[in-house]
This record gives structure tokens, C-alpha cells and sequence, in this order.
């Protein structure tokens, strides 16, 4: 049988989306402190994301611990939790510039 070039491209095709395929998998199984990252630029002006969080339960939530987590990747990071009304039990959130509580009905 002879092999033409058709099936030759065909073959390289196949064995390269194979490597592909194996290089991805190996990197996601690696564990991530290993993984080299690259140094972290931050801008002069500052942080270019606000994390908002807005949909969640008054009563049994878990947005201190969201943002704590947040915090913990950057302290710097701006976290804005957005509610309706004053939730009840009050949250707590950790006393810093960048984090804020924002009520969308505010009231007298």
C-alpha cells in the first residue's frame, strides 16, 4: 500500500493536535505554585478591575469569606458588594478603603 502525501499530512496532522493535546493536559496537572508566572504588572494608576458582587442571600451567604479571598490574591483589589437593601444580618466586611458596601435603594 502506498502512502500518499494526503495521508502523510493526514498522519502529522493527527500526531501534532495529539502532542498539543498531551502538553495541555500535563500543564493543567501540574500544581499552579509550580506553574512559572510571570512578574506581575501593576500600572501607576492603579488597579484596573473592581470586583462587584451583587446576587446573594441576606441571611446565609458567604460574601466575607469571597472577599477575603479576593483580598488574599490583592490587597489592592477594589471589592464592591452591591445589595438592595441594608442586609440583615450585617456583614463583615473587613475595614478597608477598597472594599465597599453600595445599597441600590438607598433610604432616609
Amino acid at each position: 500500500m502506498r502512502l500518499t502525501r494526503c495521508w502523510a499530512a493526514l498522519a502529522a496532522a493527527i500526531i501534532l493536535n495529539l502532542l498539543v493535546f498531551f502538553y495541555v493536559s500535563w500543564l493543567q496537572h501540574q500544581p499552579r505554585n509550580s506553574r512559572a508566572r510571570g512578574p506581575r504588572r501593576t500600572s501607576a494608576i492603579g488597579p484596573r478591575v473592581t470586583v462587584l458582587i451583587r446576587e446573594f442571600e441576606a441571611f446565609d451567604n458567604a460574601v466575607p469569606e469571597l472577599v477575603d479571598s479576593f483580598l488574599q490574591q490583592d490587597p489592592a483589589q477594589p471589592v464592591v458588594v452591591a445589595a438592595d437593601t441594608l442586609p440583615y444580618p450585617p456583614l463583615a466586611l473587613p475595614r478597608i478603603p477598597n472594599v465597599r458596601l453600595a445599597l441600590l435603594q438607598p433610604a432616609l
